[in-house]
């Protein structure tokens, strides 16, 4: 059976230690622990939800594919149902960054015997790299993806010491880096977006909105500071 997946996982996917266990947490319908296992990227897989239709779901599609020998699926809330050193990887997709903070903090001792963790973090990115810089996880590989019209950002950490400056918090060290190819259309979605709420907030009175309106700009002019890096 082939398994396609949407370019988000896919990329997800792509930081998967091979040969290894790996767990995926939120799992929802399954599709990246199958994809995982039919392209034998790893001989087992953790899959965990805490919602009862997705959790009924995944099971379901397990016993249809037969996979129920490669594919655990336990129903609970992040990190709880897994046993610390179980799983090489651990991937965390599609959920806000401080949310996947919480998760992580939530079970040291699993994450403490985890080689490497995968996150897609749909906000507050900056959140996640902060949290692994002060919790001794380095960024080894960063990735964009676009899909329907959004972007994605994936991160893969490991055991390590790193320091990040404020650039690197927002966009990541390993994207500016390159820089990433899709990195000039992700900043300048992230550009029109800032100054939309911008002339939004410029209309409004009060100490907050002038704060919030200083916020704003400075970060319209860190996106302009990287644009110009990008375009050398």
């Amino acid at each position: 059976m082939q398994v396609k997946l949407n370019n988000r996982l896919h990329a997800v996917a792509g930081f998967v230690l091979p040969g290894k266990t790996a767990a995926d947490i939120g799992a929802d319908h399954n599709y990246l622990p199958v994809y995982l296992i039919i392209n034998g990227i790893c001989p087992y897989v953790v899959a965990v939800e805490r919602a009862t239709g997705p959790y009924e779901n995944a099971c379901q599609l397990v016993d249809l594919l037969s996979l129920s020998r490669q594919i655990d699926v336990r129903f609970g809330d992040g990190l709880a149902p897994l046993q610390p050193g179980e799983a090489a990887t651990v991937t965390i997709a599609g959920m806000g960054g401080f949310l996947i903070q919480d998760i992580l903090s939530c079970q040291p001792a699993v994450v403490a015997q985890t080689e490497r963790l995968v996150l897609q973090p749909q906000k507050n990115s900056a959140a996640v790299r902060r949290w692994l810089m002060d919790n001794g996880w380095r960024i080894v590989a960063e990735q964009l993806a676009l899909d329907n019209g959004f972007y994605y950002e994936i991160i893969a950490a490991e055991h390590g010491e790193m320091s990040l400056d404020e650039d690197e918090l927002t966009f990541g060290p390993c994207l500016l880096a390159e820089p990433h190819p899709l990195l000039a259309d992700f900043l300048q979605l992230k550009r029109k977006d800032l100054s939309s709420l911008t002339e939004q907030v410029s209309a409004m009175t009060g100490a907050n909105a002038a704060q919030r309106l200083r916020q704003l700009q400075s970060a319209i002019a860190q996106i302009d500071r990287i644009l110009r890096r990008c375009e050398r």
